[in-house]
């Protein structure tokens, strides 16, 4: 898929369309952490369309380039890199998912995680590591709010973890939806798989079109201890609004690094 630096306004009327419509997925963007050594590569797309998804607050969330493989093993060639994350939108819709996985740990030889995926598509089975957001136990849950089952969600959850590679997991704490009941039946359901898991719980952040009330921080805490019964290695993030989730993931030196693509 070679449309790496290829503006919007050039593309073929079908192709913006796609990209409009989340059809291509892609990646655009590559940032580099020299302390870290560690190469982050972004997927545009997702299979999900989750009402309370972050993306509906940034602003200009269209990438103006895309990178082709080539590209991108070119980039990522030219570091010093020990460890290589993988996020999106979701970074399994990526159609040459395999090759790159492939390229960071045979020639590369990097430590290669999925930091973000909701589970939906099996990554490749080379990864060393993947972070999963179960949203809720309930099926009907996700058809209404997210526009898929969960079935094979909670099924590829139990697979990768047969698979031996490091498994985390996520929630975020909905007011009405996913409150300290849902996740202590979440965090349940992972002790029974794995329960050494790191299960992290996040604050809902109100979006258009899905005006939620905002959890309180006793309300995390209180969810954080229900889901502790079952899982030792809880932790949570409460956010007061969408500017102070943007200043909390600024500063921490495992979200800085330098854009290079």
């Amino acid at each position: 898929m070679k449309i790496l630096k290829t503006p919007h306004k050039n593309l073929h009327p079908r192709a913006l369309t796609k990209v409009l419509l989340g059809d291509l997925m892609a990646i655009y963007k590559i940032i580099y952490s020299k302390k870290l050594k560690r190469a982050t590569l972004y997927n545009y797309g997702c299979n999900l369309q989750c009402n309370w998804c972050l993306y509906k607050l940034k602003k200009d969330t269209m990438p103006n380039k895309f990178l082709n493989i080539s590209e991108i093993k070119d980039v990522l060639n030219d570091l010093d890199v020990e460890r290589v994350h993988l996020v999106g939108g979701e970074i399994t819709t990526y159609p040459s998912l395999s090759e790159i996985i492939d390229y960071t740990k045979n020639e590369l030889g990097a430590y290669t995680k999925v930091g973000h995926s909701n589970g939906l598509i099996l990554p490749p089975n080379n990864i060393d590591a993947i972070s999963i957001s179960i949203k809720s136990l309930s099926d009907e849950f996700y058809r209404v709010f997210t526009g898929k089952s969960n079935k094979s969600i909670l099924k590829n959850f139990k697979i990768l973890n047969q698979r031996g590679i490091e498994v985390n997991t996520s929630s975020v704490y909905i007011p009405g939806y996913v409150e300290e009941n849902e996740i202590s039946r979440i965090a349940e359901f992972i002790s029974k798989i794995n329960p050494k898991t790191k299960y992290h719980i996040s604050s809902y952040v109100p979006v258009p079109g899905f005006s939620q009330e905002q959890p309180s921080y006793k309300d995390l805490l209180s969810a954080k201890n229900a889901a502790r019964e079952y899982l030792k290695n809880v932790n949570i993030s409460w956010f007061s609004s969408y500017d102070d989730y943007k200043e909390k993931f600024k500063n921490p030196i495992e979200y800085q690094g330098i854009h290079v693509s």
